[in-house]
């Protein structure tokens, strides 16, 4: 078990050092105003989907009332 432990963390550390140089070289001040455009914009969509959801669900129980 120890050994597995030990496969893992060393792959765990090796996956963060290439991902920490990956990032290293593809960031600039640019790529950072990017990156949050499209979070904020994944962030919006998130929204309007939750949205629709709540919206179709009070209909479908609105509709279930009688008058």
């Amino acid at each position: 078990m120890l050994q597995l432990q030990i496969q893992v963390m060393t792959a765990l550390t090796l996956l963060r050092r290439r991902s920490d140089r990956s990032m290293r070289r593809v960031r600039d001040e640019r790529g950072e105003l990017t990156a949050g455009v499209i979070f904020l914009v994944a962030l919006a969509v998130a929204a309007v989907a939750v949205a629709a959801i709540v919206i179709a669900r009070l209909n479908s129980q609105a509709s279930k009332i009688p008058e």
